[in-house]
């Protein structure tokens, strides 16, 4: 399958969905609107491959309205794997949602039994996602306490399929001093055709784009720092912070919660 063939499968995906989100509310799960989030991501990379970023930043910030909306109507725990989820986000630039996003989190209740920033502090799997809201906002205690807790107790349980997450840690760490040198040397590491390989998991997407890198380079754009990959795979037009005249809420289901 091609990106051209799945764009077309998901456009006539999306309408299904829609007309389902409209017509049978009572039949709706969390997994509905997780296709949908599927559908816009594949657009988003679509538009990269078209290079319209302006395209590609609408979808992106779709993507993370939606993942706003499952957050507060279904208590989701994507935070527990999902460096894409908020990657994307930051590659939106909508700068309101990216800092909403950053203080977003799951809470006791529906699909878990300790909240977010309970598992956090244990050093459990959300620590990686919650790491980059932390340098989103600004909190150097935030990233430091994690840092530490990261190097303490979350490397020394990560199973052999979570060992690339070491990965992960050198790159905070070089953010984190605002080494520049580092921080390319651990990109051009996550774009290595292995890592590429083994963190992008679907063979269409992943012709396209790299992440978590993208979203990692992006993340020090955002800090001024101005890392230089040259890989097709981290698309230098994403990485200045230049956020659209406007941001729509594409979906009426949005607005009742965003």
């Amino acid at each position: 399958m091609t990106i051209e063939d799945l764009i077309k499968e998901n456009i006539e995906g999306k309408k299904r969905l829609m007309e389902r989100i409209i017509n049978r509310p009572e039949s709706i799960t969390t997994g509905v609107f997780l296709n949908l989030w599927f559908c816009e991501e594949s657009f988003a990379i679509n538009y990269i491959k078209e290079n319209n970023i302006l395209g590609s930043k609408k979808s992106f910030n779709n993507c993370g309205l939606i993942d706003f909306f499952r957050v507060i109507k279904f208590n989701e725990r994507f935070f527990d794997y999902g460096l894409h989820h908020i990657s994307y986000t930051i590659l939106s630039d909508n700068e309101a949602l990216i800092q909403r996003y950053a203080k977003l989190g799951y809470q006791r209740g529906i699909n878990a039994e300790l909240s977010m920033d309970e598992m956090v502090a244990s050093g459990e799997s959300p620590i990686w996602c919650n790491t980059i809201q932390s340098f989103i906002a600004n909190d150097i205690e935030g990233v430091e306490k994690n840092l530490n807790m990261i190097e303490l107790k979350t490397l020394n349980s990560l199973s052999q399929k979570e060992e690339g997450l070491k990965l992960d840690y050198e790159y905070y760490k070089a953010l984190y001093a605002e080494d520049k040198s580092k921080m390319e040397e651990v990109l051009d590491k996550f774009i290595s055709p292995k890592i590429h390989k083994m963190r992008n998991d679907n063979p269409i997407l992943r012709q396209y784009i790299s992440l978590p890198a993208l979203g990692y380079a992006k993340l020090a754009w955002r800090k001024g720092i101005r890392v230089d990959i040259n890989s097709n795979l981290i698309p230098k037009e994403l990485l200045p912070v230049q956020p659209l005249d406007d941001y729509q809420i594409p979906y009426d289901f949005l607005k009742k919660i965003i």
